[in-house]
């Protein structure tokens, strides 16, 4: 049985414009969002969901990234 992944980096194919678009541009997008991204879009509402999730997880990435601990952490 296979589980689906929380990876931000998953493949999103022809979303990657839409996402990078709502990212820079997060303040300027309409509400609510959702429907705001299908009409400007004409995407479905699972993929306006998929855009809005990567394009949040990936804001979150680079905090995420540069914390080095846990598994990362130098053995003093």
């Amino acid at each position: 049985m296979a589980f689906e992944t929380t990876d931000h980096t998953s493949d999103a194919g022809h979303l990657e414009p839409m996402i990078e678009w709502l990212r820079e541009n997060r303040s300027q997008c309409g509400r609510p969002v959702i429907p705001f991204l299908r009409r400007k879009y004409g995407v479905s509402a699972l993929d306006a969901c998929k855009i809005l999730r990567l394009a949040r997880l990936r804001d979150d990435w680079p905090a995420a990234a540069e914390d080095q601990g846990g598994a990362h952490a130098e053995a003093s």
